[in-house]
């Protein structure tokens, strides 16, 4: 939430309309036998930062998996979270069976993102031009794909 109300630039979703939703919602985003995973950083009991990993749940689909809500809190910025969750993440997709790829979304102007995703080996495949719209405000944003190397 906090991701959410700081940057409404960065992500799809709005702080105002995910507040609205009910807990039990979250809790089945969550859960251990859903769709998605989402690391968390914790330093010293504080959640610092988190990513999430969203397998494609279609069968001509389940190849590749999103990258979706990466954020790490201000007051924990550039001490290598971002990067450590983001590697996680990676290690994590590598062991999925049949995954051959990640794609995620990111902001264009979010330069130090874009260059944190460059990298570790992601690769822009089009820039998508206003696909958010924050009051009259517009942002594109980046497609970016990393493949695994399968033997």
């Amino acid at each position: 939430m906090r991701g959410l109300a700081e940057h409404p630039d960065a992500f799809t979703s709005s702080a105002d309309a995910e507040a609205a939703k009910p807990i039990s919602t979250i809790e089945a985003r969550l859960a251990p036998d859903g769709p998605d995973v989402v690391f968390g950083a914790i330093v010293d009991g504080t959640l610092a930062g988190m990513v999430g990993l969203g397998r494609e749940p279609r069968a001509k689909n389940r190849h590749k998996a999103n990258v979706f809500g990466m954020y790490v809190a201000p007051e924990f910025r550039r001490r290598g979270i971002a990067r450590a969750l983001l590697r996680h993440l990676i290690a994590a997709a590598r062991q999925e069976r049949d995954l051959e790829q990640l794609v995620l979304t990111v902001t264009h102007s979010n330069e130090s993102a874009r260059s944190l995703y460059e990298s570790e080996g992601f690769r822009s495949f089009g820039i998508e031009p206003r696909a958010l719209r924050v009051a009259d405000r517009y942002y594109d944003k980046n497609h970016m794909v990393l493949f695994f190397a399968r033997a």
